[in-house]
């Protein structure tokens, strides 16, 4: 096997043009404003060390930056991986295992996996998880991130291995509830928000946390817990030296991840390619996250993904390039070095504030409005996801998503109508053909001739459907010949092969001829190959519908290829 060809290396860090330099160091500054909070929120938010969150702003940033081919797509910890981590963490930290630890082997196996995916080019995969699954999947992991960060704000301990009884009980702790870290809690969201409308230029996640920083010092409110001790430092080199155990534990909520990275990864990127005219290859994005997610690993920071909206507020400050990545990393590499201190009084009310505020964002109500409005069975698709994940955990809710989305695919390509066809005018020479509103106008393309159109792939779902047709044409006493135009049908399998066996035999039986009119070439040789063009004769095999009824009327015995119809 040849491996893909990787991004060249440091392609997405070239300036172009003059003057460019200030914006894509202003953007930098931006990041790391915008980062560092929030991955120290999202370590502790899946019950991590907040090292293993700033460490994520260092080296693999800086890797993804070096490897990707994209010029936008900005990277670091979110609400998904935080609530997979959470949920397969609680179960392994019990048996005594080092939080941190799982962090960088979780990291491995994502990068590892998705290395995987590069090297088979399975990056085209993302495509079969569908839309309404990555809204609904998402919107219930932010569901759980934000029930999470309501308990801290509340500052109460709440026991339960289920959504609906952790909501429960946090209604029932609500007296109990720490009145000042409610209010710093609150506090910042209603800051946050307020500056975002009003104040869109300026990094709010820094200014408010510093602002409730400071209140905090300065009141010194009781009950109000601050982040605590970190080690100042840049990371030195690590290796997980968990259990085999704990690694075959870690292996499902890493390959979660990896999907869904690949999956956000994607449709970010392209969005942003397509936006700014600039070539991507996807499968090479790929390559980058999972490099990335291997130097995480190894420099002691927990799992990264693909992140909307920084890529978002990197685009609205001006940049083009991956240079704010390098810029942010050493920005945060300075604050390690000189102020942890500072970063240590940070109030866990605040940074739970502001993890609320940005989880809230991936609770996409536009998009169920949109399913809502367009196609129904997508709406109820993203909330049963919503709700498995909510019900019975992440890595369950999104296996039981995947499932009702194939059989809601199945469920309409089965459901395909059959349609028949008619001339435009009652004149055998006539070469065009329509859809039939129905009653006797076959009639007009010969006394007994109908020819009838599947509207897709036959298989198993449908293979039922297909007999009960042919056999129902058959029985009409004027039909002597059916035609079925192919000319839609890309798959026929071998269940729906032995149907469509079936019912042709009975039409035989009832002296009805059966021909095929309009069959592609792969879908000719699956007919070889089941003998169902045995059954009708090759001679009855034609190239177009005119030739078929021209056979029918006797105009001529030719039955070679002939100019195809106008598509109906």
């Amino acid at each position: 096997m040849t491996l893909p060809r990787p991004p060249r290396v440091g392609d997405a860090l070239q300036l172009e043009g003059e003057g460019r330099a200030p914006r894509e160091l202003f953007a930098g500054v931006t990041l790391a404003a915008l980062a560092l909070p929030l991955n120290i929120g999202y370590a502790t938010a899946a019950g991590l060390p907040a090292t293993v969150g700033i460490y994520a702003t260092l080296v693999p940033l800086v890797v993804f930056a070096l490897t990707t081919g994209s010029r936008h797509l900005v990277v670091g910890p979110d609400a998904t991986i935080a609530a997979l981590l959470a949920a397969a963490l609680g179960p392994i930290v019990a048996t005594g295992a080092d939080p941190a630890e799982v962090a960088w082997a979780s990291a491995l196996c994502v990068g590892a996996t998705l290395l995987v995916f590069w090297a088979f080019r399975l990056g085209g995969l993302v495509r079969f998880v569908s839309k309404a699954v990555l809204v609904g999947f998402i919107a219930g992991l932010g569901i759980e991130v934000l029930t999470s960060q309501i308990r801290k704000i509340m500052a109460v301990d709440v026991e339960a291995d289920r959504w609906p009884r952790e909501i429960a009980e946090l209604v029932g702790a609500i007296p109990d509830a720490s009145a000042p870290n409610v209010a710093i809690g609150i506090g910042t969201i209603v800051a946050l928000r307020a500056m975002r409308r009003w104040l869109p230029t300026v990094p709010a996640a820094l200014v408010v946390l510093a602002v409730a920083t400071a209140l905090v010092a300065a009141v010194e409110p009781t009950g109000v817990g601050v982040l605590g001790e970190i080690p100042s430092g840049l990371p030195t080199p690590t290796f997980p030296t968990i259990g085999l155990d704990i690694w075959l534990d870690l292996l499902a909520v890493s390959i979660a991840i990896a999907v869904l990275t690949t999956a956000e990864g994607a449709l970010i990127a392209q969005r942003y390619a397509r936006q700014h005219g600039e070539p991507l290859d996807t499968n090479g994005e790929v390559f980058a996250l999972g490099t990335s997610n291997v130097a995480a690993a190894v420099s002691g920071a927990m799992p990264i993904g693909a992140s909307a909206s920084r890529t978002a507020a990197l685009s609205a400050a001006g940049a083009r390039t991956q240079m704010p990545s390098v810029i942010a990393a050493i920005v945060v590499a300075l604050v390690v070095l000189l102020f942890t201190d500072v970063v240590a009084r940070l109030p866990e009310a605040a940074l739970a504030g502001l993890v609320a505020n940005a989880v809230v964002s991936t609770i996409e109500v536009g998009e169920l409005r949109r399913f809502a409005r367009l196609r129904r069975s997508e709406l109820v698709i993203a909330l049963g996801c919503t709700a498995g994940v909510l019900l019975i955990g992440p890595i369950g809710g999104i296996v039981i998503a995947v499932l009702v989305s194939a059989i809601d695919v199945v469920r309409r390509a089965a459901a395909a109508p059959w349609t028949e066809l008619t001339a435009d005018v009652p004149d055998p020479a006539v070469d065009r053909f329509r859809t039939a509103d129905g009653g006797a106008e076959h009639e007009r393309l010969g006394a007994g001739l109908r020819i009838l159109r599947p509207g897709g792939p036959l298989f198993f779902a449908n293979a039922d459907a297909v007999r009960d047709l042919l056999v129902e044409a058959a029985s009409d006493p004027d039909a002597e010949w059916l035609v079925l135009d192919l000319e839609t049908v890309s798959d026929v399998d071998p269940t729906a092969a032995e149907a469509l066996a079936e019912g042709i035999r009975v039409a035989l039986d009832r002296g009805t001829t059966v021909a095929f009119a309009r069959v592609t070439r792969s879908v000719h040789e699956l007919l070889d190959r089941y003998d169902v063009t045995a059954l009708v004769g090759a001679e009855h095999v034609y190239a177009s519908n005119r030739a078929a009824r021209a056979a029918y009327l006797g105009r001529h015995d030719d039955h070679g290829p002939q100019e195809d119809d106008c598509p109906c």
